[in-house]
């Protein structure tokens, strides 16, 4: 089902601002100063195939666009560790580390890199340096208040359209909702600079996406958090449980497609039957916040089954056998 249209509500959204602040840092690309393009975002649904087999993760960096040899600077100083021969690692005693990918490397490994050093160039065919920050082995999103800057994002996330599923996993009536029930969001945000061709048409998945059950009389009987990547990344295991199938990341000449479960198995049994507000929202790091409402009637019978719980035993009327 459809959901309304999206409300654009530039509102604080107070428990996802509460993160943790790194000192902040500029962009690895000159000019270090001032904001570039961005083609996909901390998080997002990555999918590969290689020898292995199928492999889903999440995204754990940013991509900044920057054509093919570009010179590539260290943010931080600190030393080098090279696991890989298409990037760079610079970390720090604190433990604090950022990574460079899809790069020509120029500085070797265990070299102390200065703040600004050239460490290295984008290599062909790729057009954009992956930029990743870690603190003690755990990913943090670099579009993060206080982190990478300048950082601006006045876009609104879209919330393209809101689906409540049955157990047997087909569209559920909205008018009729009974037992457990899977919600399901498709939800994107656009870069606040647009890329240039082949991804200008780039869409990027959002920093947070929850929803808040309302009852008839507008009280919130129900809230969750489903999807928060504002700070920290998800343990892959994750992957399935927060992507629905279909999500799939941005390529050339096609935007990306971001599905998210809201919530699994959820049981409508546990209230009263009636007339619900489903309003789900999602955010980005700077706080712009997209709102879309789907009208939901829970039919369980449970106020007919309550008082039956409560009746005495119907006694017989009729004559003995």
């Amino acid at each position: 089902m459809k959901a309304h249209a999206c409300l654009a509500v530039p509102v604080a959204l107070t428990a996802l601002s509460l993160t943790p602040r790194a000192a902040a840092y500029s962009w690895p690309v000159k000019p270090f100063h001032k904001q570039h393009p961005i083609r996909a975002t901390f998080g997002d649904p990555r999918y590969h195939l290689d020898a292995e087999g199928q492999l889903s993760a999440f995204h754990f960096g940013v991509d900044i666009v920057a054509r093919d040899g570009t010179p590539v600077y260290a943010v931080e100083p600190g030393v080098v560790v090279r696991r890989h021969a298409t990037s760079v690692t610079v970390g720090r005693a604190s433990g604090r580390r950022f990574g460079y990918w899809h790069v020509r490397p120029v500085v070797r490994s265990g070299a102390y890199v200065r703040l600004h050093q050239l460490i290295g160039y984008v290599l062909r065919g790729w057009g954009h340096v992956h930029f990743a920050e870690s603190m003690r082995g755990a990913y943090r999103n670099p579009l993060r208040r206080g982190a990478l800057a300048p950082f601006n994002d006045h876009t609104v996330p879209s919330i393209a359209s809101v689906e409540v599923l049955t157990v047997d996993g087909s569209v559920a009536d909205n008018g009729h909702i009974a037992g457990a029930i899977d919600i399901r969001a498709d939800v994107y945000d656009t870069p606040p600079l647009t890329p240039p061709p082949p991804w200008d048409v780039a869409r990027v998945a959002p920093a947070a996406v929850g929803w808040d059950l309302t009852d008839s009389a507008g009280r919130v009987v129900q809230s969750s958090l489903s999807v928060s990547l504002n700070f920290a990344l998800p343990s892959n295991l994750e992957y399935g449980w927060m992507y629905a199938p279909g999500s799939y990341q941005n390529k050339p000449h096609r935007p990306g497609h971001y599905v998210y479960w809201l919530a699994h198995a959820f049981d409508t049994t546990a209230f009263s039957d009636g007339t619900y507000s489903l309003e789900v929202f999602a955010s980005d790091t700077r706080d712009n916040v997209g709102r879309a409402k789907v009208d939901l009637t829970f039919a369980n019978g449970a106020l007919q089954r309550s008082t039956a719980r409560g009746s005495p035993p119907a006694r017989s009327t009729g004559g003995s056998s």
